[in-house]
């Protein structure tokens, strides 16, 4: 009977650390893996060393994630890849599955990458969905947010475009030359 107790006591211990393991925090530098092309080819961060970089976690089953993956889109156009790259991973969805999101999500200009059993995500913490992380040009962690609501992307949107600007500020245009006067006659 001790021996159970102590057993269970033990047990109880470990449980603890092991729901607090939830993958790198902010400020850290971020797991290099996020997962494969669709040509299988391993797609990591390094390809966008020094830009900022949002990698998206998502499900087919998640029907918000699915509302996110056209804004996202849309965030990538609007800002352009010569500073911020967007990366969506496809999480524990069967292959036919994932190929029906790629035919939906033809011409998309956003990196996609698919994650077929789950490692690279539970090697960032993934727990629920949707799941987003901003990395910076240095490669560390800046933001992270998770079980965001549709309400809530907007100002998710605001937070990226404000840390695109930190890293990488605009020179402002030059101001235009002041147009003689003509003298009077």
């Amino acid at each position: 009977m001790r021996r159970l107790l102590l057993s269970a006591f033990l047990l109880l211990l470990l449980v603890p650390g092991l729901v607090l393991a939830r993958g790198p925090s902010v400020g850290e530098l971020a797991p290099g893996l996020l997962g494969q092309d669709p040509d299988g080819k391993p797609v990591t961060l390094d390809a966008w060393r020094g830009k900022l970089v949002v990698v998206s976690f998502w499900t087919s089953r998640c029907g918000y994630c699915l509302v996110e993956l056209p804004t996202l889109e849309n965030l990538q156009k609007a800002v352009g890849s010569e500073h911020l790259q967007v990366v969506v991973v496809n999480v524990n969805d069967s292959s036919k599955d994932w190929t029906t999101m790629l035919k939906q999500m033809r011409g998309y200009s956003l990196a996609q990458a698919r994650d077929p059993a789950g490692a690279v995500a539970s090697a960032w913490g993934v727990q629920m969905f949707p799941n987003l992380w901003l990395v910076g040009p240095d490669g560390r962690l800046q933001k992270h947010f998770e079980g965001y609501l549709e309400e809530d992307l907007p100002g998710i949107l605001e937070q990226i475009q404000r840390a695109e600007l930190a890293a990488f500020p605009r020179v402002p245009a030059p101001a235009p030359e002041a147009t003689p006067a003509t003298p009077a006659r």
